[in-house]
C-alpha cells in the first residue's frame, strides 16, 4: 500500500502568537495522509515595477505590507490578507489563504498575532526581495515584490524562473533542487547524510535501498499538494523509488522557525520525522503494524520534536486531544484518526510525540513501543476495545489505566 506521510506545518501559529500561544512549520509534517488538492490555473507571468528600488524603500513598503497582513489574522479578514497576496500567482494565493483559515479554524484562532517587524531585505532575480522578518520573537524569510500600483506584496517567483534543474546523486540517495536554491543545496545535501544516520542508529536498523530527495523551492511546482506541510515521504512501488519532498528554507512554506536554532535545526529536525517514515517502511513494516498515531509520534520522537510550547497551552487549556474519541461518530475526534481531524492536526503531532515518550520512559524505552506495535498487529476491532486488548497484551494494563497515566505525565511534564 503506498503511504504519503505529511507533518503538518503550523509554526506560523508558534511564531506569530504572543507569548505561550500557539503553529509549521510544518512538521513538519503523517501518516496521516493529506487529500491532494485540485489542479489550479496556471499563474501569469508577474510584472515587475520598472522602478529601481533601494533597500530602505524596499524594507518601508514590506514593512506596511506586514503590518496589514497582521491586521487580517487578528480580524479574520480574509480580503485584507488578499491585499498583501499576489493575486496572479494561483498556487501562492491559495497557499497563503488556505493557512490563514487553517489558522483560524483551530483552536487558536483567537490568538491575537503580535507585530511582525522587518530585519533586513535582500534583492533577488525577477523583481523579488527577500525579506527577513521578526515574528514574535520567532524568525521569518518571505519573498515579496512591488506591483504596478506601488503596493508590495508576498508572492513567489514561477516554477519556469527558478533556473536550471540540479541533481546531487551519492551512494545513499539523490537530491533534485534548482538553482534558485543553490546557496542552500550542499547544506541539505549533509543535513539528510547525517539525518540518515541518526535515524539508523535510533532505531537500530538499516534500510538499504536509495532513495529520492525533491527540495521545492516555491509552492507553485507541480503536482499540486497540501499547503499545511512542510515535508512528506512517499513510499514508491519499488524502494529505489521512495522519496521525500522538503519545501525549502526562504519560502513561505517553510514557515517560521526559533532564530536561535536556526533554519538548519528546524529543517534537520524534518529530514529526520520523514526518513524514520523510510525506516520504518523499509525495515520494520513487514513485522509490526502501527496506527497513524504511533507512525507519527515516532517520527516526531526520534526527530526530538515535542512541540512543548503547543502541547502545553492545550495541556494547559484543558484541550487535550482524547486518544479514543467518547463521543465516537462518523468522523471521531480523537489521536486514533488523525487524518480526519477537522481542526488542531499539527496539535496532534505534539500530542503523538507525547504517547511515543510516555511508553518509551514508563515501558522500557522503545522496546516497549515495539512491544505495543506487536500487539496491534494481533489485536483485531477498533476503539477502545481495540486498544483495551492491545494494551493488556504489551503492558498489562486497561485502556483506562493507560490513559489516566497519560494525562498525568502530560501535566507533569509540559
Amino acid at each position: 500500500m503506498r503511504r504519503v506521510s505529511w507533518l503538518i506545518l503550523f509554526a506560523f501559529v508558534l511564531a506569530a502568537c504572543t507569548p505561550q500561544t500557539v503553529q509549521p512549520p510544518a512538521p513538519t509534517a503523517a501518516p496521516p495522509t493529506a487529500v491532494p488538492a485540485t489542479n489550479v490555473p496556471a499563474p501569469s507571468e508577474p510584472t515587475p515595477v520598472a522602478a529601481a528600488q533601494t533597500p530602505e524603500a524596499a524594507a518601508a513598503g514590506i514593512q506596511q505590507a506586514l503590518d496589514t497582513y497582521v491586521e487580517a489574522y487578528n480580524t479574520n479578514n480574509v480580503e485584507l490578507l488578499r491585499s498583501v497576496v499576489d493575486q496572479t500567482n494561483a498556487p501562492f494565493r491559495r497557499l497563503v489563504e488556505e493557512r490563514f483559515n487553517t489558522f483560524q479554524e483551530s483552536s487558536f484562532g483567537g490568538s491575537r498575532f503580535s507585530r511582525m517587524r522587518v530585519l533586513e531585505v535582500k534583492q533577488r532575480e525577477h523583481g523579488f526581495w527577500q525579506a527577513a522578518i521578526d515574528d514574535g520573537g520567532y524568525r521569518r524569510d518571505i519573498l515579496f515584490r512591488q506591483i504596478e500600483d506601488g503596493r508590495w506584496v508576498m508572492s513567489e517567483p514561477l516554477e519556469e524562473q527558478l533556473g536550471a534543474k540540479i541533481k546531487i546523486d551519492n551512494e545513499y540517495f539523490t537530491l533534485n533542487t534548482y538553482e534558485w536554491s543553490a546557496e542552500v543545496n550542499e547544506v541539505i545535501e549533509d543535513m539528510v547524510l547525517r539525518a540518515r544516520q541518526q535515524v539508523i542508529d535510533t532505531l537500530g536498523r538499516t534500510p538499504e535501498n536509495k532513495f529520492n530527495v525533491y527540495l521545492r523551492p516555491i509552492f507553485g511546482i507541480t503536482p499540486p499538494v497540501n499547503p499545511n506541510s512542510l515535508a512528506w515521504y512517499s513510499a514508491g512501488s519499488r524502494p529505489r523509488n521512495d522519496r521525500v519532498d522538503i519545501f525549502a528554507p526562504f519560502s513561505y512554506a517553510f514557515g517560521a522557525y526559533d532564530p536561535m536554532v536556526g533554519w538548519e535545526g528546524e529543517l534537520y529536525s524534518t529530514i529526520v520525522h520523514e526518513l524514520t517514515h523510510w525506516a520504518y517502511t523499509r525495515a520494520f513494516a513487514q513485522e509490526y503494524r502501527i496506527t497513524d498515531w504511533m507512525s507519527e509520534g515516532l517520527a516526531e520522537y526520534v526527530s526530538n520534536n515535542p512541540r512543548r510550547n503547543a502541547v502545553s497551552a492545550a495541556v494547559r487549556m484543558g484541550r487535550i486531544i482524547p486518544l479514543v474519541d467518547p463521543n465516537g461518530g462518523v468522523r471521531p475526534q480523537d489521536m486514533d484518526h488523525m487524518t480526519t481531524l477537522e481542526v488542531d492536526r499539527g496539535l496532534a503531532y505534539g500530542f503523538a510525540y507525547s504517547l511515543v515518550a510516555y511508553i518509551v520512559e514508563t515501558q522500557g524505552g522503545l522496546d516497549g513501543f515495539w512491544r505495543l506495535a506487536a500487539a496491534v498487529r494481533d489485536t483485531p476491532g477498533t476503539g477502545i476495545e481495540f486498544y483495551d486488548k492491545a494494551l493488556q497484551k504489551a503492558f498489562g494494563m486497561t485502556y483506562e489505566e493507560f490513559d489516566a497515566g497519560w494525562r498525568q505525565w502530560l501535566k507533569e511534564n509540559y
